[in-house]
């Protein structure tokens, strides 16, 4: 499977609001391993990337919560 791949989200917008999950996911997991780093910057970084996807479902869906739960299918 490509890294990239094109989406289209009149097709199937299950794939981005799953792909935004697992960012969301993985940014919290990284907030637990950056503290340990010399990154300067990255827990910002990784915060903003939570707040926008968090603006993106309460937008969408009206739920800022909408990816703290579990996995939607």
């Amino acid at each position: 499977m490509p890294l990239l791949t094109w989406y289209d989200p009149d097709a199937n917008p299950s794939q981005f609001l799953a792909a935004l999950w697992r960012v969301r996911h993985l940014c919290t997991r990284a907030e637990a391993i950056l503290p340990h780093t010399r990154v300067r910057g990255s827990m910002l970084l990784v915060e903003a990337i939570k707040s926008a996807i968090d603006d993106y479902a309460e937008h969408e869906t009206g739920n800022r919560e909408y990816f703290w739960d579990r996995p939607r299918r």
